[in-house]
């Protein structure tokens, strides 16, 4: 498994650089197949996001390609040198003109015509886009992941003060708006008319509701978020299944001396989700020692509820061949 980065060299650099240097001393010879994105993701305990990442670096440094319907391949060499590609793509363009002003084309009707096309093509190859918005990291990260199953799919990540600050960002060419369901009166009066705002509930996994019900009477139970918006959802979804009400106290990460003193004084800390990929070094250190040295911490796992997921992965996928549909010659 890769190492989990430093935040001098941040995990997605890591990946990108162990396959470039197999890349490069001929372990991956070209031709060769690369996992899937999700795969990969699998095979090294990472996000199926930070491989797409890693993956879309590698194909814009010509390493590798990804070909639609067959996978991803280690790139062959160019055997064309720039000068001939030059050449063959200027008479290709010449004869387009040639064959446009047979039919009585101007040569600004010829521009339009090619510029149309070539947005035709790029929306048919391209996924849907879908806007991630919502206030807190944490969230942002949780919806994103439950998107990556719809393969046709590809998320922005946006917070949503920045929507508040600019609520024309959301006009940008996105097909689609997810955000959690207890924003969605809020930016139904900021989102564009014309794109769909889908609303989700976030809802614990059930080994996350087996550990919170688990906890003995009396504990002392603290959570630790990187964003303390999302302290709410935590300790609301936790309060649900714990078998009496508790005094829940709450610290975010981003300071290491107070976070080894918020651990110190509880018993048991719910641990915010994603946590690994959102905070520095040490702190994961600092946890890492307090679990070796006995001290309970409660994975908080949250997912989409099925309900809000079958309806979006159904309006995407209706969206998608339907633009195909209209796009075809």
């Amino acid at each position: 498994m890769t190492d989990s980065g430093s935040a001098e060299h941040p995990l997605y650099r890591v990946i990108y650089r162990d396959i470039r240097n197999d890349i490069e001393s001929g372990v991956l010879p070209a031709g060769s197949k690369l996992p899937s994105i999700r795969d990969c993701a699998d095979e090294r305990g990472v996000s199926v996001g930070t491989i797409r990442h890693v993956y879309s670096l590698l194909s814009q440094d010509g390493l590798i390609e990804q070909l639609r319907g067959r996978g991803t391949f280690v790139a062959s060499p160019v055997e064309i040198d720039a000068g001939s590609r030059k050449d063959k793509a200027l008479a290709a363009i010449d004869r387009m003109i040639e064959e446009m002003s047979r039919l009585s084309f101007t040569t600004r009707e010829a521009q339009i015509f090619f510029e149309l096309r070539l947005r035709q093509m790029e929306d048919i190859t391209r996924p849907v886009r879908v806007a991630v918005v919502a206030a807190t990291s944490e969230e942002r990260s949780i919806i994103a992941q439950s998107l990556d199953a719809i393969r046709i799919a590809g998320t922005f990540r946006i917070p949503f003060d920045d929507i508040l600050s600019h609520p024309g960002r959301l006009s940008s060419g996105y097909d689609f708006i997810v955000a959690p369901e207890r924003l969605y009166k809020e930016l139904k009066l900021l989102a564009p008319e014309q794109i769909p705002l889908m609303p989700v509930v976030l809802e614990l996994t059930r080994a996350s509701i087996a550990e919170c019900m688990s906890l003995p009477k009396h504990v002392r139970l603290g959570i630790l978020t990187v964003s303390m918006g999302f302290a709410d959802v935590m300790q609301s979804a936790c309060e649900r299944y714990l078998l009496e009400p508790l005094q829940i106290r709450r610290a975010r990460f981003g300071d290491p001396d107070a976070t080894r003193l918020f651990i110190e004084q509880l018993d048991v800390v719910a641990l915010a989700p994603d946590y690994k990929n959102l905070i520095d070094t040490k702190e994961m250190m600092l946890i890492q020692d307090f679990a070796d040295k006995g001290k309970v911490f409660i994975r908080t796992d949250f997912t989409c509820d099925r309900g809000s997921m079958l309806y979006i992965n159904d309006a995407i996928e209706h969206y998608f061949r339907d633009l195909r549909e209209s796009l075809q010659p």
